[in-house]
């Protein structure tokens, strides 16, 4: 994950340019072999966003009579989204006015990115620090800005694992912010690690799906030809690398069996995590997801925010492999328990004697007689093990158990599998 990061994110990933196509290319030849999409440039999607042209930049740069002030072969940051050509010698008041800062940090370079999404605006400017403008001193100076729009087609990534059901889980990842690292970059090299992982199990209950996107209109473009009958539920996987908490962001209703499950899990997992409502923290795809006539659920699962959020600083050194791995097994205790949830339903009636060494089932609190009181004891564990029998009526399955009683799925999971190894309960699959 780390790798595909470092190689790929000094990149002008803008919406439709060389670089995203080498990025996929790069994805498609060492990682995994994803399915391209395209879209035609001018292409009206929902009859109101529209497929930019491919962007091409011949030269940025800022000079004085001696020297280059600002290049962008620097950064890729340095030069708004899509910028259009400028040539010529201007008054520093001019210039300033298409220099674009952060509105915090004086050594930040910010991303501009409005003009990906609007390409019927066509503005030259550039990102720079505010040092770097506190410092233009001349009354002029010279701006060579060359760029090209060319018609070709935007591209979306996608991978899909078919599983045994048609119902496909969605994780959703962007490829499209130019010059930084954990926002998306890392997003992606998440999703595909998970893909990976997924393809070598041998069965899979759910299928799965993978895209690759421009932000919004990628995902945009992608629903507009596809039937999404079988698309169930959205996961996007956004900043996942930095050295923050994770964070559940919820789907439009909040209460779907993916946002329950994804909250419990976080519950479970990270003592850290924080739970927002929908488009509360982070505002992407889920949007497109739940657009009308679509509503599919999706969360966002992410580490935002952080102070190199849009700018420069977002580079590989605030990238933490544990974080990734963190991440990527936080997606996958979800899957796994889309995979394994089950319905258990009693083959017995009256209170059968988990005690019984026929079963050997009993959760056993102690006795101070024997010297044996736990009285340190789950109290939640006390009370699923008296409430368990009077749930295996198979209207409740085991992830509703677990949750009700505020329990790793994972023991629930194989004490109900134990329940069914000595006959007491059937397994319904959902």
């Amino acid at each position: 994950m780390i790798q595909l990061i470092k190689d790929l994110y000094l990149t002008n990933r803008s919406f439709v340019t060389d670089d995203y196509d080498m990025c996929l290319d790069y994805i498609k030849k060492k990682i995994l072999p994803i399915r391209i999409h395209t879209y035609e440039s001018g292409r009206l999607i929902w009859d109101s966003w529209q497929v930019p042209q491919k962007w091409i930049i011949d030269e940025a740069v800022i000079k004085d009579e001696d020297r280059v002030l600002l290049n962008i072969e620097d950064h890729p940051l340095h030069l708004i989204a899509y910028s259009a050509s400028f040539q010529g010698e201007i008054s520093t008041a001019e210039l300033k006015k298409h220099i674009f800062t952060h509105s915090k940090n004086k050594d930040a370079i910010p991303w501009h990115f409005r003009q990906n999404y609007r390409p019927w605006e066509q503005n030259w400017g550039f990102c720079a620090s505010k040092r770097f403008v506190e410092q233009l001193k001349k009354d002029k100076y010279y701006v060579s800005i060359k760029t090209q729009l060319k018609d070709d087609f935007m591209k979306v990534g996608e991978y899909h694992i078919e599983g045994d059901k048609k119902q496909t889980i969605v994780l959703i990842a962007h490829l499209c912010h130019s010059g930084m690292a954990n926002d998306d970059l890392a997003g992606v090299a998440a999703g595909l690690e998970i893909m990976k992982r997924l393809e070598k199990k041998k069965k899979l209950k759910y299928s799965y799906k993978l895209l690759i996107v421009q932000e919004m209109i990628g995902t945009a473009a992608y629903l507009e030809q596809r039937a999404i009958n079988d698309m169930e539920y959205g996961i996007f996987l956004e900043m996942p690398g930095n050295n923050n908490r994770l964070a559940v962001q919820k789907s439009y209703s909040g209460d779907t069996l993916v946002d329950r499950i994804a909250q419990h899990q976080l519950k479970q997992m990270h003592e850290d995590g924080e739970i927002f409502e929908f488009r509360e923290l982070v505002q992407n795809d889920e949007m497109i997801m739940e657009s009308p006539g679509y509503e599919i659920p999706t969360i966002s699962l992410s580490r935002y925010p952080y102070d190199e959020y849009h700018t420069q600083f977002d580079n590989p050194d605030i990238i933490s492999e544990k974080k990734m791995e963190d991440f990527v097994n936080f997606v996958l205790k979800i899957i796994s328990i889309f995979e394994t949830n089950f319905i258990p339903k009693r083959t017995f009636t009256g209170l059968p004697s988990l005690a019984n060494p026929k079963y050997d089932l009993y959760i056993d609190p102690g006795q101070e007689a024997l010297d044996k009181a736990n009285f340190d004891v789950n109290p939640n564990l006390v009370k699923f093990r008296d409430y368990i029998f009077r749930m295996l009526d198979g209207t409740h399955s085991a992830f509703d158990i677990a949750e009700r009683f505020e329990l790793d799925y994972n023991f629930v999971h194989n004490y109900l599998g134990r329940f069914y190894e000595k006959g007491l309960i059937e397994r319904i699959q959902i």
